[in-house]
């Protein structure tokens, strides 16, 4: 696969503070990558040094496997910090003035409005709108260009769960489209949701990488219940498809063979005359992952 961005011993100091300790990455293209991490991080920083914001105290990184600074910039949609708009002018007004910098054809404001799903308040002054529409407008100005690379930093910050929800959608629908996407956030949930492959720093140092996928794996353990427990086990036992089972509250836990379902496990107590009352596949969360990580470093 093609590399879109490669860091190396990256790294950025404010005095005393090491914001950033010897960085390595390495983003291919069609990735929504996500840099993982609390507040103060390092997060903010590294995007910054990566976008020539910041200047890096060390260490190197290149964009589409080498391409000049300048011209990578222009390859480059990119929201850092808060959303900065004229707020007495409409939407349409200030991607105009947005189009103007980018020298970028008038032309796509409609296309972007509608793609982040503003279209029937394009014509409503900045001031007026929610948190949300502003975050979503600001994606529009970084999708004005039509880069093949977005970055967004905490995108969901600050927003109520209707807001979160509107955006964590669009990051999907835009990742759909081929884009490369880097997020940086705070927000374990965020990061399952929309990315496919994060990194985690804590004070500068990262402490992993990987796929969503590979650190969640696959579970095979099964929560069912009945009326009848005792009579649910019994049958279950004799079930090949079973590892073990395991008593738990009002319910059992199955510790399900490779390639059975829960659907294959409600057909076979179904046959057997029982009717489950509770049949849910337990998925491991980011966040307990999360918390084996730094429990390891």
């Amino acid at each position: 696969m093609t590399n879109i961005l490669e860091i190396k011993g990256l790294s950025k100091n404010y005095g005393k503070l090491k914001a950033v300790q010897n960085l390595n990455l390495t983003i291919q293209k069609g990735q929504v990558y996500g840099i993982l991490g609390p507040n103060g991080s390092g997060k903010t920083t590294t995007l910054g040094m990566i976008l020539d914001v910041v200047a890096p105290s060390g260490g190197t990184y290149s964009w589409f496997e080498g391409m000049a600074p300048i011209a990578a910039r222009k390859q480059i949609g990119a929201i850092l910090e808060t959303p900065c708009f004229y707020p007495y002018l409409t939407a349409v007004q200030n991607l105009r003035i947005t189009a103007h910098i980018k020298e970028t054809p008038f032309s796509r404001i409609d296309t972007v409005i509608e793609q982040v799903g503003l279209t029937e308040r394009k014509n409503d002054k900045f001031k007026t709108y929610s948190l949300g529409m502003k975050q979503r407008l600001s994606i529009a100005a970084a999708l004005l260009a039509d880069p093949p690379v977005l970055i967004l930093d905490e995108p969901t910050n600050g927003l109520d769960p209707q807001g979160i929800a509107e955006i964590r959608t669009l990051i999907r629908e835009i990742a759909a489209n081929g884009k490369t996407i880097l997020l940086a956030s705070h927000l374990l949930d965020e990061v399952q949701k929309v990315c496919n492959y994060f990194c985690v720093l804590r004070k500068g140092v990262k402490l992993h990488e990987g796929s969503v996928d590979d650190i969640l794996g696959d579970t095979n353990e099964i929560e069912i219940s009945a009326s009848n427990m005792d009579e649910l086990k019994e049958h279950l036992s004799a079930f090949e498809g079973i590892d073990s089972i395991q008593t738990e509250v009002n319910q059992l836990v199955l510790k399900a063979k490779d390639g059975v379902t829960s659907e294959q496990v409600n057909k076979y107590c179904f046959d057997k005359g029982i009717t489950l009352k509770k049949v849910v596949t337990r998925t491991k969360s980011l966040e307990q992952e999360f918390l084996k990580i730094l429990e390891e470093k």
